[in-house]
C-alpha cells in the first residue's frame, strides 16, 4: 500500500515537471528563436522616438537622390528650365517641388508647365521627369522584446529618370536615372501621426503579424493550460 501510494506519488511528481518544461521550452522558444530583436539587430537601425512624416521621409529621400543623380548636370548659364512630367503620378508634385527647390540652389531660374511654344523661348532648356517608382511601405512589425512596444520598419524606394533637352530642337543634352532606398524604425503607436490622410501613398497600410495571431495566443493557452492542470492535481 505504502508502495503504491509513493509510486503515485512519484508519477504526479513526474507529471508536473513535465508541464513545467513545456512551458519553460515555449518560453525559450519565444524568447531565444521568434524574439523579434534577432532580425532588427540585422537592421542596425535607431528606433525614431519623434519620426518624421511619412512625407517627410519621402522628401529625404528624395532630395538624397537629387544629390546624387545630378551630379554630373549642366550649369545654369542663365538659362530658363521648365520642368515637366512625362507621365502623370499622384506623387509628381512632391517630386517637383523639391525638384524646384534644389535647381533654384543650382542658380537656375524655373518655370513650371510653360504653355508657351518653344520658339519664343529660344534660351529655354526642358527638364523631363518621370516616376518609375515611388513607394512608401510597412513591411515589418515587430515587438521589441518579450511585452515591450511593437516597431514597424518604415521603407521609402525611389526609381526616377530625367531628360534634359534644349528648347527650340528637341536636343539631349542629358538624361540621368537614379535609385533610393531608405528605412527607419518607428513605434506603431506612432503611425497615425506620420500618416498623411489625405494622400493614400503617403498612408500605407500595416501587414498582419503573425506573432500576435499566432504565437502569442498559442503560449498563453499553453501556461494557462499548465497552471489549471496544476491547480488541479494538488487537490
Amino acid at each position: 500500500m505504502i508502495v503504491a501510494e509513493a509510486k503515485k506519488l512519484f508519477l504526479v511528481g513526474v507529471k508536473r515537471r513535465l508541464i513545467l518544461k513545456i512551458i519553460c521550452a515555449w518560453f525559450l522558444a519565444w524568447v531565444v528563436w521568434l524574439n523579434p530583436l534577432e532580425s532588427f539587430a540585422e537592421e542596425n537601425k535607431i528606433i525614431q522616438e519623434d519620426p518624421p512624416s511619412n512625407e517627410e521621409f519621402l522628401r529625404g529621400s528624395i532630395r538624397s537622390l537629387l544629390g546624387r543623380t545630378f551630379a554630373g548636370f549642366p550649369q545654369a548659364k542663365s538659362k530658363l528650365l521648365i520642368l515637366k512630367a512625362e507621365e502623370e503620378h499622384p506623387a509628381n508634385w512632391l517630386l517637383e517641388d523639391e525638384l524646384v527647390s534644389y535647381l533654384l540652389s543650382l542658380n537656375y531660374r524655373v518655370a513650371l508647365h510653360s504653355t508657351e511654344p518653344n520658339n519664343n523661348l529660344p534660351e529655354s532648356q526642358s527638364l523631363f521627369y518621370r516616376i518609375i517608382e515611388m513607394s512608401l511601405n510597412y513591411p515589418k512589425v515587430k515587438r521589441k522584446g518579450f511585452l515591450g512596444a511593437r516597431l514597424v520598419t518604415r521603407k521609402a524606394l525611389l526609381n526616377l529618370s530625367f531628360r534634359l533637352e534644349y528648347g527650340t530642337t528637341g536636343k539631349v543634352l542629358w538624361t540621368k536615372r537614379g535609385k533610393e532606398e531608405r528605412s527607419d524604425l518607428i513605434k506603431k503607436s506612432m503611425i497615425k501621426s506620420v500618416n498623411n490622410q489625405y494622400y493614400p501613398f503617403l498612408s500605407p497600410s500595416l501587414p498582419d503579424d503573425p506573432q500576435s495571431r499566432f504565437v502569442e495566443p498559442a503560449l498563453v493557452v499553453a501556461v494557462v493550460g499548465g497552471l489549471i492542470y496544476l491547480f488541479f492535481a494538488n487537490r
